[in-house]
């Protein structure tokens, strides 16, 4: 009798010691919201409907403001560095496609460590993602990956040497294309190098060689031009397309004769990164648990959708991509199938196709 007794006090004691680091926890977390109240996040991102949508509602959910700038990284990522030089901390978090986080502002020291910014147990557990090797896009996790899809940046315009059959990574030299690519400048990680990167994953840095030499392609810098001559039928393929003039060419009802070219699939990630010393951490934290909980996810993969042909997907177990969006989950049961062109493990396939290009090209 005793010692059912005692085994019953010290169960009462452990559920009081649980109930008491719940309690904190939740009183915890309660003071990061209410000084976070005070703050404003300021953010970066690629410009992007969804995005506009989801800091909208972030500030009707949690009361934190937002102040936001649009920008490609060939643009912020001089400008913070600059500044942070200076001793000027000005930025909260960067959302984008992670590829200059991991390979530029990560090794630069522009960033810090991700993991104490997740304060919900929801967030925080590893379990409650897809596959724990893949939330972080670099190796001291700094960069955090929401959403790996499956995504295509070479197209075809079917009009454009309609004979041709492009069954194979092969068939990008037949002789019938000399002049007839067109491929953004890829002496930098973009869309250009994350195109080409599955040509040197299955064929080698030769054959990319050869066939920036060989099928003598026209180099753009400028996504939207290489979106257009693509469409209005000025190229046969087009390496590094960013998406948005052919998304809503295809909502209008148009560019049915243009085409992902499906051999050359790569895994493109998007994710978050706090800058150093960020002048608004509780600001910070509160936005990162939202955005990561099931609740952002959900309402990401919602809004994604609507303004976006692809991406619609998370890496939470407990969110579903979109329907008319499974096809870009990526399989994780056989991962390395894929270049993962923003993420440390993609860097060296990346590297190569700029050093290459930038060879070939003399840039």
């Amino acid at each position: 009798m005793l010692r059912i007794f005692n085994w019953a006090l010290g169960a009462l004691a452990i559920i009081g010691v649980s109930t008491g680091s719940a309690v904190a926890q939740d009183a915890a977390w309660k003071a990061i919201q209410d000084k976070a109240k005070t703050q404003k996040l300021v953010m970066v991102y690629q410009e992007n409907k969804a995005v506009d949508e989801m800091l909208v509602e972030f500030t009707k959910q949690t009361g934190v403001k937002v102040e936001s700038t649009t920008a490609r990284p060939t643009i912020i990522l001089p400008r913070v560095k600059t500044e942070q030089s200076n001793g000027q901390y000005l930025w909260d978090v960067w959302w984008a496609i992670t590829a200059n986080m991991v390979n530029v502002a990560s090794p630069a020291g522009m960033l810090q460590p991700f993991e104490p910014f997740l304060v919900l147990p929801e967030v925080k557990d590893v379990n409650q993602w897809r596959h724990k090797d893949y939330l972080y896009g670099d190796p001291i996790k700094n960069v955090f990956t929401y959403s790996h899809e499956v995504s295509y940046s070479a197209y075809r315009n079917r009009d454009v040497v309609p004979e041709l059959k492009l069954d194979t990574v092969d068939s990008l030299l037949d002789p019938k294309l000399k002049g007839k690519v067109i491929v953004r400048d890829a002496s930098a990680p973009n869309a250009g190098s994350f195109a080409l990167s599955p040509l040197y994953k299955a064929k080698g840095g030769d054959f990319v060689r050869k066939f920036l030499t060989e099928q003598e392609p026209r180099m753009l810098d400028n996504p939207q031009q290489i979106d257009t001559t693509i469409i209005r039928g000025g190229a046969a393929i087009a390496f590094g397309m960013q998406g948005a003039a052919y998304s809503q060419c295809l909502k209008d009802g148009g560019c049915k004769n243009i085409a992902p070219i499906r051999t050359m699939a790569t895994a493109v990630s998007r994710g978050f990164a706090v800058f150093k010393n960020a002048p608004n951490p509780e600001a910070t934290k509160v936005f990162i648990n939202w955005i990561l909980s099931k609740e952002g996810q959900t309402r990401l993969v919602a809004e994604w959708a609507k303004y976006n042909q692809t991406g619609a997907v998370s890496m939470r177990k407990d969110v579903e991509a979109h329907p008319d969006h499974k096809d870009n989950q990526p399989d994780f049961s056989n991962p390395k199938q894929y270049v993962w062109v923003s993420t440390d493990e993609g860097s060296q396939e990346i590297d190569a196709v700029v050093k290459i290009f930038k060879e070939v090209t003399g840039k």
